[in-house]
Parts: structure tokens; C-alpha cells; sequence
């Protein structure tokens, strides 16, 4: 069971601090918001469900728990992918819509992922895993 939660918190921890890294290497630039920032590179939520249901495989092989545990990492996938760009697409025209507007808020635009972003996840949520219960 530690493990498990070595997995997933370790996950967490590296994908968590590769946002702003990688933010820094393409922007030249920290920013620590990025950290608590939906969207981006890579999909935190993501990595944090993948590397659940890995651990959980791992821990468990296949049982009822980690088939509960696939079916919540693809809604989570399907929500990063689909909607969530579906949302941002929209705010991204809402804010255009009222920039002038002084007493509308500006809506937050980066909350999706491109399937890149994903997929660099859900490697994250298989490797770092298989390397814990390696050790």
C-alpha cells in the first residue's frame, strides 16, 4: 500500500514541477502559477488518475478496484481532451467578446490539453510507477 501512494504522490510531485520547467525552457521565464494552473504541459489531473490505475495494477493485478479506477482515468482523459479545450475554445471568444466591458471578469482560457500533453502523462503514470515498485 505505500507504494501505491509513493506512485501517485511522486507522480504528482514530478509532473507538478515539469510545468514550470518546461514553461521556463519555452518562455525563458518562471512562472509559479503554472504549478496550480490548469492546462499545460503535462495534464496534471492526468497523471494523477493514470498513476492510480497503474499503481493499482500493480498492487492488485486486475481487480474490480483498478477496472473502477480505468473507467475514472478515461472520463478524466476524455474531460482534459474534449471538454475542458470545448471551454477554453469558448473563453477564449467570450473574453474577446467583452474586453471592453469594465465590470465583466476576464475568464481564465488555459484549462484544456492537447492530446500531446496528455499522452506525455500518461507515460509519466506508467514509468514512474514501474520504477517504485521496482525499487
Amino acid at each position: 500500500m505505500s507504494k501505491l501512494i509513493v506512485s501517485v504522490a511522486l507522480t504528482w510531485l514530478v509532473v507538478n514541477v515539469l510545468k514550470p520547467v518546461i514553461i521556463w525552457i519555452k518562455e525563458g521565464r518562471i512562472n509559479r502559477e503554472t504549478m496550480i494552473r490548469n492546462g499545460g504541459m503535462p495534464s496534471g489531473h492526468t497523471a494523477l488518475v493514470a498513476s492510480l490505475t497503474m499503481a493499482l495494477f500493480l498492487e492488485e493485478g486486475l481487480s474490480p478496484l483498478f477496472l473502477v479506477s480505468v473507467v475514472l482515468t478515461f472520463v478524466v482523459i476524455y474531460d482534459a481532451v474534449s471538454i475542458r479545450m470545448i471551454i477554453e475554445r469558448q473563453s477564449k471568444i467570450i473574453n474577446q467578446l467583452t474586453r471592453r466591458e469594465k465590470d465583466f471578469p476576464e475568464l481564465v482560457e488555459s484549462v484544456g490539453h492537447t492530446p500531446l500533453e496528455v499522452a506525455v502523462s500518461l507515460v509519466l503514470s506508467v514509468v514512474i510507477p514501474l520504477l517504485v515498485y521496482r525499487i
